[in-house]
């Protein structure tokens, strides 16, 4: 295990962490850089622990562990206390091949088998050496139970088929009522469902409420900033708004004018490390 972690100076000004809260800027720093991570980026860590290094009670550990695992940046199974981050072998991979060797032995020790799968399948995007990475591991899908014991109580609850097709007519009748509307909740559910995916239920019910505090054009700001930042996870969008809300843009106007002024801001900045004769 190595003794540090390499942090890409880029991580502050990325889009997704700059719209974090503080809180959560640290936790999602604390997960990288904890003394328990590994190259492969799956590492088991007790909750203790965690509360322990960050100084968080339980409540804290556990709002925050599901907020990014709705964010789609962790994965996380209770039974086993392992967390695996997304895409921390995208950035973090090394052509080398004791970096591989070290992987492949990681990989071994994981008990959760849907994140090695889920690794597995990151990999074959990447075009990684599959033949040194997963030397002598078996991949295969946990049955039903499994997966529901090993999702440690975060994963959707099974709701039966008549439940579902009742959410998807519900949700179809909405979007249908709004569509034509072009002032109304209806573009934002179609820009949505273009760029998101089709919303559930839930999103719709969270795009309503957000609609009676925010012009529809706010919205469809945030959709657009979790488009650009690749952020496929509704909560991202949830929560570009609910710091835009905690400074007050609730406009077009207001946010443009926020835009404006930290764009000018970071000019001056740039301007300041000028070399002047």
């Amino acid at each position: 295990m190595a003794t540090y972690r390499q942090i890409q100076t880029s991580f502050w000004q990325d889009g997704f962490i700059m719209e974090l809260t503080p809180e959560e800027k640290y936790f999602y720093f604390y997960l990288m850089t904890n003394q328990k991570t590994t190259q492969c980026g799956i590492f088991e860590i007790p909750r203790l622990i965690i509360e322990a290094e960050t100084g968080y009670n339980g409540e804290t550990v556990d709002k925050l562990i599901k907020r990014f695992v709705d964010y789609g940046k962790i994965l996380y199974c209770k039974e086993t206390k392992e967390i695996m981050i997304v895409n921390w072998i995208k950035y973090n991979f090394i052509n080398s091949k004791n970096t591989m060797l070290c992987i492949n032995k990681e990989l071994k020790k994981v008990k959760n088998k849907d994140f090695v799968n889920g690794f597995y399948k990151i990999c074959v995007d990447m075009d990684y050496p599959l033949d040194i990475i997963f030397k002598g591991i078996n991949l295969y899908e946990n049955s039903d139970s499994e997966k529901e014991e090993l999702s440690g109580g975060l994963q959707a609850p099974c709701n039966d088929l008549g439940e579902e097709e009742a959410k998807k007519e519900i949700y179809k009748k909405a979007a249908n009522k709004e569509a034509n509307n072009t002032d109304g909740i209806g573009l934002v559910i179609c820009e949505f469902n273009k760029n998101m995916g089709e919303a559930a239920l839930e999103d719709i019910e969270k795009i309503a409420a957000f609609a009676e505090e925010f012009d529809n054009k706010v919205i469809l700001e945030a959709i657009y900033e979790a488009v650009k930042y690749k952020a496929k996870s509704s909560a991202y969008i949830w929560s570009i708004l609910e710091n835009w809300k905690s400074l007050g843009l609730i406009t077009m106007d207001k946010l443009k004018k926020y835009r404006n002024i930290k764009k000018e801001s970071n000019k001056c900045n740039a301007d300041a490390y000028k070399y002047i004769e």
